[in-house]
């Protein structure tokens, strides 16, 4: 395995919660995705006398700020049920 493989395997988790940006945040996914809401935002929840009087710049920013994002609950997801493989991976080695 190699090293780097096994550092991020380890320390994962510490990386995970040490950034300010969720992994999700980092990718092209992300971006592209932000094409739905902005079509939302532009259909639902904008008004439609003017380009002008438009809202959709504070909704995109209040919508892809961190610290607010933190502050919104969210619903609670299902526990997802996993194989004893996959499990296996995700035990701590006992010393």
């Amino acid at each position: 395995m190699p090293a780097s493989v096994q550092e991020i395997l380890v320390h994962g988790a510490d990386i995970v919660h040490g950034t300010i940006l969720s992994i999700g945040q980092l990718s092209e996914e992300t971006q592209e995705s932000r094409n739905k809401d902005l079509k939302y935002f532009r259909k639902s929840l904008s008004r439609k006398t003017s380009l002008s009087s438009t809202n959709i710049f504070n909704l995109l920013l209040v919508s892809s700020d961190p610290i607010i994002l933190k502050l919104r609950k969210l619903s609670k997801k299902a526990n997802k049920t996993y194989l004893p493989k996959a499990l296996k991976l995700f035990a701590v080695p006992k010393e």
